[in-house]
């Protein structure tokens, strides 16, 4: 017995002793990114960068001086768009507080069931090419908030609770992906930095959490804002939906005097968006990304990843009250 304890040990420091950091030299060919999500009455707005190597821990290289167009295919009319500083934040690089996008001039270029091809042109690469196509609207019949209170609960601070009903008519002619999004938005001042200087009023946005769904059909919570809800689970005709949602703030948090004021959206998304949002969100949603099953994220970018697509949607606005 002692011999047999005394060979372990030793077999365990022999393999302990061995330990070796292996470097990794993978062949890593960097491809242009596209980032593009359309819809009627909504300014186009494209973003480009290149991908990173797994391994990277370099910052996203977004690119500037492309030749970016869109065009109506039903009509042929054909829009460039022009580059500037965009004012989205990039969440996956927080130390990024503006991302570079090209922008359309008109807001009114995209209309419903229309298709748009998206042509890049990058300096040294392939030119680049997607084309999405815009579902019918869909309309929320009814939005009605039953609880609108601040959170008691000491362990919070500044958190607001808000519930509400909304119900539409689902047509699986017209409709087969769902997103539901929702805004808070809000009245706030700075004081004046000194005696007589002017006060700054502006509105901001705050996009709430959704805690809970009450629905009999599945959903998922979207990398970026609301739920996804797959049509095909959904009962044809009325539907009514219950939505819980929570709302911090670290400063300026709203009272009465700030008009406070929920925005609910429901968007009628393609297969497109609605397969590239949920498998996204299902990655950024696993706990340990080494040991979990991988998941690829789907692209319909010729010469180059990312995705261009589009959706239709119907919003509603109600004023809140504590």
């Amino acid at each position: 017995m002692l011999i047999r304890l005394t060979s372990i040990i030793f077999l365990l420091l022999l393999f302990w002793s061995c330990e070796e950091v292996v470097e990794l030299d993978l062949e890593f060919d960097s491809k242009v990114v596209v980032v593009s999500e359309i819809a009627p009455n909504r300014r186009v707005e494209v973003n480009l960068s290149r991908s990173r190597s797994i391994l990277s821990e370099e910052p996203t290289e977004y690119i500037g001086g492309a030749e970016v167009s869109i065009e109506n295919r039903r009509i042929g009319q054909t829009i460039e768009l022009f580059f500037q500083k965009g004012d989205t934040t990039d969440t996956s690089n927080p130390n990024n507080t503006q991302i570079p996008l090209y922008l359309a001039e008109e807001r009114n270029l995209i209309g419903g069931s229309n298709n748009y091809e998206l042509n890049v042109k990058v300096a040294g690469e392939e030119p680049i090419s997607a084309i999405t196509t815009i579902p019918e609207r869909v309309n929320i019949q009814s939005l009605n908030v039953t609880n609108f209170e601040k959170n008691l609960d000491p362990r919070v601070d500044n958190q607001f609770k808000i519930n509400f009903d909304f119900g539409f008519i689902h047509n699986p002619l017209i409709a087969n992906n769902y997103h539901l999004v929702a805004y808070f938005i809000y009245d706030t001042f700075d004081e004046p930095a000194e005696p007589g200087a002017d006060t700054s009023f502006y509105s901001l946005i705050q996009t709430p959490i959704v805690e809970d769904l009450a629905v009999e059909s599945p959903y998922t919570f979207d990398f970026e804002n609301g739920v996804l809800i797959q049509g095909d689970d959904i009962s044809e005709g009325t539907n009514n939906f219950n939505v819980e949602l929570s709302v911090s703030f670290d400063t300026n948090f709203p009272t009465e005097a700030s008009n406070p004021q929920l925005i609910v959206e429901l968007r009628n998304t393609n297969f497109d968006y609605h397969d590239y949002h949920f498998k996204l969100s299902r990655q950024r949603s696993q706990r340990d990304p080494v040991l979990a099953q991988a998941i690829l994220i789907p692209s319909n970018i010729n010469n180059g990843l990312g995705i261009f697509s589009g959706y239709n949607y119907d919003l509603r606005l109600v004023r809140l009250r504590e």
